[in-house]
């Protein structure tokens, strides 16, 4: 795929963070990490486009989608819990082992932290799609809300679909297929997967009701 189209794709996560910010001031405060984290996204997005561009080296790049991943993951776990679906001594216990995770990558990696820490990025990804997947189950019993209409809902289902899919390109470095047809195959398809999600979660966001004045 051209490299332009590649991050003109990567890139359409402006579209939740614009959204974001349109109605930032009108929604509770519960729902703010969200939009952080969406405002995380294109910043990294960003990283990531200059650092190619520019030709960089890609050990300073490792470290920043290094912060990211973790940042992004305590973005999300704050946000879970203060919407009560996640306790507050689980949201401990899970970030302690994300950076126990990182303490391996790095003995792993040779002691080394200008590299992509994967097993992070596994970590994380498989933690919120467990936690995901248990939003949306909720989202299905409580029958007193119109699924069309409810944050939630939407928020739950593309994360679901977003982070299944970072797995699987976590699956495709491991056995070392990054390089075979099949492999970058599925990378093309996992832009437009992201692409999907990020349309979506600009529509999430404008599901979040009003909050009471």
């Amino acid at each position: 795929m051209d490299e332009d189209v590649t991050y003109a794709l990567a890139m359409s996560c402006i579209l939740p963070a614009v959204a974001g910010i349109v109605r930032y001031k009108a929604i509770d405060k519960k729902y703010h990490p969200f939009v952080h984290m969406m405002l995380l996204t294109v910043l990294i997005e960003t990283i990531i486009y200059l650092a190619v561009k520019f030709k960089d080296d890609g050990f300073y790049l490792s470290i920043a989608i290094n912060i990211y991943t973790l940042v992004n993951f305590i973005f999300f776990l704050h946000f879970t819990c203060i919407n009560g679906y996640v306790s507050k001594k689980s949201m401990q216990w899970l970030l302690v082992a994300a950076i126990a995770v990182c303490v391996f990558n790095y003995i792993y990696d040779k002691h080394t932290i200008f590299t992509i820490f994967y097993y992070l990025l596994c970590y994380t990804s498989a933690i919120m799609l467990i936690i995901t997947i248990n939003i949306l189950s909720r989202q299905t019993m409580a029958i007193k809300y119109k699924l069309a209409n409810n944050f939630w809902f939407w928020f739950s289902s593309f994360s679901i679909i977003y982070n299944a899919f970072t797995l699987l390109i976590f699956g495709l470095y491991f056995f070392a297929m990054f390089k075979t047809p099949r492999g970058e195959a599925i990378g093309t398809i996992h832009h437009f997967i992201n692409l999907v999600c990020y349309l979506f979660f600009a529509v999430a966001i404008f599901k979040i009701p009003k909050k009471n004045n």
